[in-house]
């Protein structure tokens, strides 16, 4: 990975000092660094004792990107994803794309980025690193579409509305008995978004489709086809300092296509049972899934303060035949600040519940555990 980058870091640079004068080159980046208390009960810690500990480390959201676009209306972005958990450090690529707008009302991108469904997210960033991936409220009411190799085409019409239409790459990212198959889909998965723009309005209904069919699937006459839909509607709103963002998302068979909504890690059971699971006689029990949350900010000067609120609950037949389900919940508060020129930084409280597991039979509790910190950024 520090080849990649090294490699990465040289492609940059040469495109800012050889590119013609008719060329725009931006290059800039950011720095988060989390310092953060996290407290987990001890039903939340599968411990008997409470999990307490001071944290401080560069989560992996820091980035550095490259924008270059020509006179021919064609352009390129490149980013890179820098940090890691307790320290360490590692290098990915977030997005690496092109696009060329072949007139006013229409554009092609190819590349890997993020796709047109559910864009919304609330402004929650702190504990990214902290074992239950703590970032926009995935696993608490948020559905992040990712960042995939994808081909896509925006119809623009004026500035009121636009049509996307992406063609993702179909494979990864599967739960449950198909995640060591092997993926033969044939078509690849649908990201459909219609972004509506209405004064201080906007609107982003989108929609999600992939159709998989697996092969080698164990144990061995299991149903080897799967099918992930989901629907999302986010609204977006702003009067003079007064802010509002929402979303809500619903669905089949979330963990059996790739997309970002929250860590199983430390008994979110409502990202655990968000896959197609196996009913009694290796048929496919789909797995239903609803998400929601809202963002309400004011802002005051350099400060911006955000309540947030978000939920996720899902549930599927397990192979006894009893439908089993679980939710989580997330409240909280996330206050920037803008201190200087690029320099901002993120007191936040968060208190997260991921509620009780229920089979029909019996109940479980999941524990629930907070973080208090603050985030730095600086930006270049």
């Amino acid at each position: 990975m520090k080849k990649l980058f090294v490699l990465g870091m040289a492609a940059l640079l040469l495109v800012a000092f050889s590119v013609p004068a008719m060329a725009d080159v931006k290059i800039g980046g950011i720095v988060f660094t989390d310092f953060y208390y996290i407290d987990r009960n001890k039903e939340n810690a599968n411990s008997a004792d409470p999990l307490t500990q001071t944290v401080i480390e560069m989560p992996s959201i820091t980035r550095l990107y490259g924008r270059w676009t020509n006179e021919d209306n064609v352009g390129m972005y490149i980013e890179f994803g820098i940090g890691g958990a307790s320290g360490a450090t590692g290098v990915s690529v977030r997005h690496a794309y092109g696009w060329w707008d072949v007139n006013p009302m229409f554009q092609i991108m190819a590349g890997h980025s993020t796709t047109p469904f559910s864009v919304l997210n609330p402004s929650q960033l702190l504990g990214t690193q902290d074992g239950s991936l703590n970032i926009i409220g995935v696993g608490y009411g948020d559905f992040y579409s990712g960042r995939f190799p994808q081909v896509r085409g925006t119809f623009k019409f004026g500035k009121v509305a636009r049509l996307e239409i992406a063609l993702v790459d179909p494979n990864g990212g599967t739960q449950g008995p198909w995640a060591s198959a092997q993926n033969n889909s044939k078509i690849p998965r649908f990201d459909i978004g219609v972004p509506i723009y209405a004064g201080p309005v906007h609107i982003y209904p989108s929609f999600l489709y992939q159709h998989r069919t697996m092969d080698l699937v164990q144990p061995a006459g299991t149903d080897n086809n799967l099918d992930t839909y989901i629907g999302s509607l986010g609204v977006k709103m702003g009067f003079g300092p007064f802010g509002v963002s929402a979303e809500g998302n619903y669905g089949k068979n979330w963990g059996n296509t790739r997309g970002l909504f929250g860590s199983a890690a430390f008994n979110n059971m409502a990202v655990a049972l968000a896959g197609a699971g196996l009913g009694p006689n290796n048929q496919v029990e789909d797995a239903t899934t609803y998400s929601f949350w809202f963002d309400v900010s004011f802002k005051f000067g350099p400060i911006t303060p955000h309540v947030m609120y978000g939920q996720m609950k899902s549930k599927r037949n397990n192979t006894a035949g009893l439908e089993e389900d679980s939710r989580s919940q997330m409240f909280g508060f996330s206050v920037p600040i803008d201190l200087a020129k690029g320099f901002r930084i993120r007191p936040e409280l968060m208190w997260y519940d991921n509620g009780d597991y229920n089979n029909g039979v019996s109940s479980s509790n999941n524990g629930k555990y907070a973080l208090y910190g603050v985030q730095f950024q600086i930006t270049f």
